[in-house]
């Protein structure tokens, strides 16, 4: 984070910083966003933190969780709307089309990991599939690998799909109630498409909801399909990517309760739309993780048929001959 970053970040949160100030006033506004900061970016424990800056565990474990409080509360609307109206989501889908060739598309959605302490008296319910115990983070990323839409929750356990079919998320895509723009007529076209999302294997096919065609029996127009959309899913990989790579405590279990480790993660998501908008390609976080995706994006197909409907079915398959002839 460039130092005009920290102090965009400092003006809008300090003087929520500053309305709780304990009696013996042991940190200002500047030096609580630098603690907190230094955890996010670091990965260090409490204790460890406690021991640097010559204070108490509970104190630090405090002023990391009010900072992130206000940081969600000052700055998510500028920076995360948590409602996109109609004419944001257009605009998403031209800027996708623009620089990923996937026209009338709206966001790339993916599910990811996030290791926590194991809750108390939760059983199974966290344990993932690679015998962590995580909470489940379900995004939407934008054509500048921000995140769009973001809804934390989903229990270990779950698949990318599991924890996509039991979303807030898609009850509201399911009922019509996303704002999605009116259908468009694909550019140099007189086909006219829904707006989509674009998803992996593990995401059922909606008329709202791109995946890739099976691999078997792939013909040249679905290998071009599933080359389209895999390319467009690239914004979600390295939304996630460049995040967790700046912010490293997410590369280790959180070492916070869930509820403080779901704010946590929220905060991680909104402060890197905050850099990515502030700082973008400069960002040397940004530069690095992006030279070293050196490999091409895979191209994905999908690994088993969900049931679709005919409707769906058809809009992948217009999407499929557009790509092929256009």
């Amino acid at each position: 984070m460039s130092v005009e970053t920290f102090d965009y970040v400092l003006m809008n949160i300090q003087p929520e910083l500053e309305k709780k100030v304990n009696a013996n006033r042991v940190l200002s506004a500047a030096e609580k966003l630098f603690l907190t900061l230094r955890f996010l970016s670091v990965g260090m424990t409490f204790k460890s933190l406690a021991q640097s800056y010559s204070l108490g565990r509970s104190t630090v474990a405090k002023t990391i969780y009010q900072t992130c409080k206000a940081i969600w509360k000052k700055m998510v609307f500028q920076h995360m709307s948590p409602k996109l109206m109609s004419e944001d989501l257009r605009k998403i889908s031209e800027e996708y089309f623009s620089r990923w060739q996937f026209p009338n598309c709206v966001g790339a959605i993916d599910g990811k990991h996030f290791r926590i302490q194991k809750p108390p008296r939760s059983g199974s319910q966290y344990y993932n599939y690679k015998k962590k115990f995580s909470l489940v983070l379900q995004a939407v990323s934008d054509a500048d690998y921000k995140f769009s839409v973001i809804e934390i929750g989903g229990k270990g356990r779950q698949s990318d799909g599991g924890t996509f079919h039991f979303s807030k998320f898609n009850e509201l895509l399911t009922n019509n109630r996303f704002n999605m723009p009116p259908p468009k007529i694909l550019p140099g076209s007189n086909i006219l498409l829904p707006h989509v999302l674009v998803g992996d294997e593990a995401y059922p096919l909606k008329t709202y909801l791109m995946r890739p065609f099976p691999s078997t029996n792939l013909d040249d127009s679905r290998i071009i399909f599933n080359k389209r959309l895999s390319r467009a899913r690239v914004t979600i990989e390295c939304a996630y990517g460049i995040m967790t790579n700046k912010w490293r405590i997410f590369l280790k279990a959180i070492e916070t309760d869930t509820k403080h480790a779901k704010l946590i993660i929220k905060v991680g998501c909104l402060l890197h739309n905050i850099v990515r908008e502030k700082d973008g390609n400069n960002d040397p976080d940004f530069r690095r993780y992006m030279h070293s995706r050196s490999t091409p994006n895979q191209v994905i197909t999908s690994r088993r048929n969900n049931r679709a409907t005919l409707r769906a079915i058809d809009i992948r398959n217009q999407f499929k001959d557009y790509f092929a002839n256009y």
